[in-house]
């Protein structure tokens, strides 16, 4: 079922109005509470309120204590914006009821991949919402959600040639695409600033390079992060493993290898009585061991994970700074 052209912009409508009303309300400048499990989402969500304005943004995992911080905000008549990943709350109507009986005209933000016109998205705005951040996060979507903050911020200020050499001066080596997309300026800026402080031999380039970028927003400005390939954790460690070929046990190679944990006997000669296993991993949580690490690349600016070989590739170039 979708939503017929009159609903999309009644829904557009009542959006905007909600909006303006909101903006009228007296709301810390200050405090956002935001409710989201994924610490990489949280990433890309605090970068936007950072660049917004707000300065204490309270992050939790679960919707329980993320009331319970809306609800001391409200205690002290302070109205403070509460933003809820809607995916990941099964029970997403009921916490909306409870924010709004404690705060009928609550300034509640959702993040989804759902588009406004869904009909369960059309369905939270009839309840009470005030406005959708969208997966993948776009700024303009953050500046529109908070419209209190904006009149006193002036984002896209004029910064000097100067400054922003300054800027590429803070890194030890950097690509033209990574400075491009972590400042958020336009190439021919960015030729501007490299080719002042190639001028100047501020900086030297290394070589050209192929650079992953996000598969959904195209930035490289992404991490490197790396999981259990069975339970997704990050608790893990590199080991070497030992096999013990009498009774078939394989254990990390620790202080006191030479007796085996299984039937501790001592284990003999290395090739004839056991073998080594180099630079294996053993996870914390599910005690799976592995050669390898679960590799994924995590985008800072639209939150996006995914697998590093789906990555794209651009071209680029790699400059070190001269100190």
């Amino acid at each position: 079922m979708t939503a017929s052209i009159i609903e999309t912009k009644e829904l557009e409508n009542k959006d905007l109005l909600q909006i303006e009303y909101f903006s009228d309300w007296v709301i810390s400048k200050k405090d956002v509470v935001v409710v989201e499990p994924n610490n990489t989402m949280i990433i890309a969500i605090r970068k936007f309120l950072l660049k917004i304005g707000f300065q204490n943004i309270h992050v939790c995992n679960e919707v329980k204590e993320g009331i319970q911080i809306f609800s001391h905000f409200i205690g002290n008549d302070i109205s403070v914006p509460i933003i809820i990943n809607s995916g990941s709350n099964k029970n997403i109507k009921n916490t909306i009821t409870e924010i709004l009986e404690i705060q009928p005209n609550a300034n509640i933000i959702i993040t989804t991949a759902k588009e406004k016109t869904d009909p369960e998205i059309i369905n939270l705005f009839d309840m009470g919402i005030s406005s959708v951040l969208h997966k993948p996060f776009v700024f303009d979507d953050f500046k529109k959600s908070f419209p209190h903050m904006i009149e006193e911020e002036e984002i896209q200020k004029e910064v000097t040639s100067e400054n922003l050499e300054s800027l590429l001066l803070l890194h030890n080596q950097i690509t033209h695409n990574k400075f491009k997309d972590i400042h958020k300026l336009e190439n021919s800026k960015i030729e501007e600033i490299i080719k002042n402080a190639l001028d100047n031999k501020t900086i030297v380039l290394i070589k050209e390079i192929s650079e992953a970028s996000c598969n959904q927003c195209s930035s490289t400005n992404m991490t490197y992060i790396s999981e259990c390939p069975k339970c997704n954790g990050v608790n893990f460690k590199q080991k070497d493993l030992v096999e013990h070929y009498s009774c078939g046990e394989i254990y990390p190679k620790e202080t006191d290898y030479k007796t085996c944990v299984k039937c501790n006997k001592q284990i003999g000669s290395v090739g004839t009585d056991y073998r080594e296993f180099a630079g294996y991993h053993i996870c914390s949580s599910c005690n799976e061991r592995f050669d390898r690490p679960l590799f994924k690349f995590a985008c800072l600016d639209c939150g996006n994970i995914f697998m590093d070989v789906l990555a794209q590739w651009k071209k680029s170039k790699l400059y070190k700074i001269q100190r």
